[in-house]
């Protein structure tokens, strides 16, 4: 018998060895990231030719989008009082539908009606119980914006003011009496 190990138990032993220690990823911060600090994040950079194409998509889409927009505020109308009323189906529907328009009016050109989207789910995110009156003021603000062909920023920011008064003042009656 000899006393070295074969070959295959110098493998075997490795094997083992190396089963029982945890993988380690070493990650190498960038120039950038060295100079500027970890929090530095790298700008992503496109090809123009594909810009251009997402541009020119979005072009084409936004023409469709505002009748879907419209359709989406439709459907919103018929949600207000069960959504107000319980945390059910219908709240979660309200809730995902002018998510959807907070983040898809802004790209196709229609700012105005995200900011007013963007507030009715902030709302909506901070309250559980939830006043009907504020959420069909939110969407008729978002049905004004939408069907008039020439929306006037200033008074869509001043709306945009009242409702987040509205919603304060909620807040201020519901401490005082609750």
């Amino acid at each position: 018998m000899s006393d070295s190990l074969s070959e295959d138990d110098n493998e075997a032993g490795a094997k083992r060895a190396t089963d029982s220690l945890p993988a380690r990823f070493v990650r190498i911060p960038s120039i950038a990231e060295r100079k500027l600090g970890r929090d530095y994040t790298a700008p992503i950079r496109l090809d123009p030719r594909v810009l251009d194409q997402m541009q020119k998509t979005i072009k084409t889409l936004a023409a469709t989008y505002k009748e879907t927009l419209v359709g989406q505020i439709a459907s919103l109308l018929p949600l207000i009082e069960a959504g107000s009323a319980d945390a059910g189906e219908a709240r979660s529907r309200l809730y995902s539908i002018a998510h959807d328009v907070r983040g898809l009016a802004g790209t196709f050109g229609l700012a105005i009606v995200g900011n007013f989207a963007r507030s009715l789910c902030g709302y909506m995110e901070k309250h559980t119980d939830l006043d009907s009156m504020i959420i069909r003021f939110h969407i008729e603000a978002m049905r004004d914006a939408v069907t008039d062909p020439a929306p006037d920023s200033n008074l869509a920011d001043e709306t945009l003011r009242s409702l987040e008064r509205l919603i304060d003042a909620a807040d201020i009656d519901a401490r005082s009496f609750g």
